[in-house]
């Protein structure tokens, strides 16, 4: 194979194997939902929809999916792959499920409100997720307002209802899981390549990254920004929107550095 054709044999292999993962994720998802249908037969409450139901818990699992995405490596060096190679194949594996991921999810959902649509007695429901931001709460101090920050960019990210406007749903779900994706990539390489205490620092800078994301893709779509965090407003959109862009490729080059060079144990 020729040489500049090794990056995509690994995107390939690294795309196939990862997502059999997200399916299984999904698969997974599908289940509690048709249960949750189920069960407000017999009650009287409402049903997310499918797209809610894995909009958050996909930023959990694309995370894993990072932290599981050095652990490839060993693998591929054994086979003569440079990490060069590697570290290209799995970017763009990882873009690859980003997108892969929220289209799959909006087809199920759609299939799904059509299912319900036609059942009497279940109704969708239709929260307005993002006012939930403006409701957490902190003590008034830095590690209150960190803490509170990071638990709201997990259970409440950015969120754009696909109803209004589907394209833009799938976009910012895509670059949430591939944020997600690429912390948990850090992560796991920064522990690796330096150690336990350092690798609690790539922890913290991942969480300070999560916080600023959030944050930034708030300002951009207009979305309200959590009390502690409002000072920011006074950046215009397209700053943000740049910066939440300079981040990507900031993550992206922090694990380049850490993969560079790293000592593999085969």
């Amino acid at each position: 194979m020729k040489q500049n054709a090794i990056y995509l044999k690994v995107a390939v292999d690294m795309f196939t194997a990862q997502s059999l993962w997200v399916l299984g994720f999904l698969g997974v998802m599908i289940v509690v939902h048709i249960f949750r249908i189920v069960s407000s037969l017999f009650g009287d409450f409402e049903v997310d929809t499918y797209f809610n139901s894995v909009f958050i818990s996909a930023n959990i699992a694309m995370f894993v999916i990072g932290i599981l995405c050095f652990y490839f490596l060993p693998h591929f060096v054994a086979n003569g792959v440079t990490r060069k190679d590697y570290f290209k194949g799995a970017t763009l594996a990882a873009i690859g499920l980003s997108v892969f991921l929220p289209i799959i999810t909006i087809v199920f959902s759609v299939l799904s409100q059509f299912i319900i649509n036609q059942i009497d007695g279940i109704t969708i429901n239709n929260p307005d997720i993002n006012s939930v931001v403006q409701d957490i709460d902190t003590d008034g101090n830095i590690i209150g307002n960190i803490i509170s920050s990071t638990v709201q960019s997990f259970i409440v990210p950015p969120y754009i209802d696909p109803n209004s406007n589907w394209l833009l749903a799938i976009s910012i779900v895509s670059i949430n899981i591939f944020i997600y994706y690429l912390i948990g990539w850090m992560i796991s390489s920064g522990f690796y390549r330096l150690g336990t205490v350092p690798g609690l620092c790539f922890v913290f800078v991942g969480l300070i990254i999560l916080i600023a994301k959030d944050s930034l893709l708030r300002i951009t779509l207009d979305l309200p920004l959590v009390e502690q965090l409002k000072f920011l407003d006074i950046l215009p959109k397209s700053i943000a929107a740049i910066t939440v862009f300079l981040l990507i490729i900031m993550v992206i080059g922090i694990t380049r550095l850490l993969t560079k060079q790293v000592t593999v144990k085969l």
